[in-house]
């Protein structure tokens, strides 16, 4: 089920589907130049990991990925490794990914996995997966002086609607939302399952990836050979939310649609909703799926892009095949070789660049909201 602001936005699209093809309909100002040193500066990408990435909290993965007691993940968070897991008594915490004996990290590896203790692979201190350390060989030699060091060090985990957020501050997932808390919701993401996710190396700098997808500019020329074929040229409306962006852009069916068609039950057939999560989540709701990309800067020309396929939790095994051809075309097709491609290719670009400054259209304008809550935090 979606929500009734998305159900406006596609009705917007009508109008302009119907009477003004090819027209924007954002707020002023309709154009903007934001910086190129934003994208290529170490002393900002450094400011943002302090500013942004420490102090908000963020989507890590889908609460089916930590669903059983002994369930556990990793996820980078402002650069810090953290250790999430659902303990005997079904609360899921964080803590900081290393030993407190020698800082060995305990946990390699993205993937979800099981466990009925976390066993540091140097020295063997072993932890309960509600952080408290259960074992160590030969205490007696540390003298007293391991007192202090008897639990991993924790972080902050809160499950809301369906999903896993993270932060090293204290955060409520809900107030972090804001307006976009009860969207979220009719989302009703507890009732999906992963079907696939990957994980993609990009040379370029994280924000590209999110100017990407707020822009509505590139579909016909960048898609053309993808995903075009679905939708209408220049057709998107998004607008704020606090520090995050709704937006929709019109599919093909929206043009044979009436306004009595644009329910919350059959949108995703005529529109594809979506939402920018601040600051570095996107999601994108397709007819009968869901993507949820998640963007870890590494460096200010370097981002970590993953990509998880949501499918209803009453998927049948005979639907496989159909949703396997769907995320090959989404993630393989237009994810990699289109979008992450030229966001790579604008970071090479923007290095020998003879302008200062990046001209965003009327087209592009939600790019702009969204460095400015960027801006509201870096200063």
């Amino acid at each position: 089920m979606d929500h009734a602001a998305q159900v406006d936005l596609a009705r917007r699209l009508l109008v302009r589907v119907k009477n003004e093809p090819g027209s924007a309909a954002t707020e002023k100002p309709r154009t903007a130049l934001i910086s190129r040193s934003r994208y290529l500066s170490h002393a900002f990408f450094l400011a943002e990991r302090q500013r942004v990435f420490t102090t908000t909290p963020q989507i890590v993965a889908h609460a089916s990925d930590l669903a059983q007691p002994g369930a556990c993940l990793t996820a980078d968070v402002a650069g810090v490794s953290l250790l999430l897991t659902r303990a005997a008594d079904g609360q899921v915490r964080a803590f900081r990914n290393a030993c407190r004996h020698r800082g060995t990290e305990l946990v390699s590896g993205a993937a979800p996995c099981s466990k009925k203790a976390i066993v540091c692979p140097y020295h063997g201190w072993t932890y309960d997966l509600a952080g408290r350390r259960i074992g160590a060989p030969h205490l007696p030699v540390f003298a007293g002086e391991d007192r202090d060091r008897d639990a991993l060090v924790p972080a902050f985990a809160e499950l809301h609607h369906g999903l896993v957020w993270a932060s090293l501050a204290p955060f409520d997932a809900r107030v972090h939302l804001g307006a976009l808390d009860e969207e979220i919701a009719a989302v009703e993401l507890s009732a999906w399952k992963v079907h696939k996710r990957s994980l993609h190396d990009v040379h370029g700098n994280w924000k590209l990836v999110v100017d990407a997808f707020l822009d509505g500019y590139h579909i016909r020329h960048l898609h053309r050979e993808t995903v075009y074929r679905f939708f209408f040229d220049a057709q998107s409306e998004a607008e704020r939310v606090g520090m995050h962006i709704r937006a929709a852009t019109a599919r093909r069916t929206l043009g044979d649609a009436h306004e009595n068609d644009l329910t919350a039950q059959n949108l995703r057939a005529l529109v594809t909703p979506s939402y920018v999560v601040f600051p570095n989540t996107v999601f994108i709701l397709h007819p009968d799926y869901t993507s949820v990309i998640r963007l870890e800067p590494i460096a200010a020309n370097r981002t970590r892009f993953s990509h998880t396929m949501l499918v209803p939790s009453t998927t049948a095994e005979d639907q496989r095949a159909h949703f396997d051809k769907s995320f090959a075309l989404i993630d393989e097709g237009v994810f990699v070789r289109e979008d992450l491609a030229i966001v790579e290719a604008m970071q090479r670009g923007m290095e020998s660049s003879a302008d200062d400054t990046l001209l965003f259209g009327e087209l592009e304008i939600a790019a702009k909201w969204f460095h400015e809550s960027i801006d509201a935090l870096v200063g």
